[in-house]
């Protein structure tokens, strides 16, 4: 079996510089996602730890026969405790939609770096070779 060599087209230096510039910026635009992923996630921990679940302790130490999905034995609520449950029924989507974008936000920017990874694996060969020709020469 023979091996044959295949001639690639060489990038001129401007092209390859402007390709890791681009490399560059892609990195930095995939590692803000990421960040905002990860400020996302922490808002909606923060948010789970020091208001939602208080929030569910006062309710469940004052409202013991109160169901949270608003039925129980003293179904004619007084307004204090159906605001208390308005205000435990909005959490949830709240805290759910900040931990799906933060996961999302994380996700785009892993593959905004793995696509400049990609451009930068495909510039090697041509830098290579100036880096080669400079050595010989």
């Amino acid at each position: 079996m023979a091996t044959e060599s295949v001639s690639l087209p060489r990038e001129s230096q401007e092209n390859i510089e402007s390709t890791v510039s681009s490399i560059k910026t892609m990195l930095k635009i995939g590692a803000v996602f990421a960040v905002v992923g990860y400020l996302l996630i922490g808002l909606a921990l923060v948010l789970e730890l020091t208001q939602f679940h208080p929030l569910l302790e006062t309710f469940f130490a004052t409202n013991a026969d109160v169901s949270l999905a608003g039925g129980g034995a003293g179904l004619p609520r007084d307004a204090a405790t159906s605001a208390q449950l308005a205000q435990i029924h909005k959490f949830p989507s709240m805290l759910l939609w900040l931990k799906l974008g933060g996961v999302g936000h994380i996700l785009l920017g892993i593959f905004i770096a793995l696509a400049a990874i990609v451009r930068a694996l495909a510039l090697m060969p041509h830098r290579l070779s100036y880096e080669m020709e400079r050595t010989q020469g």
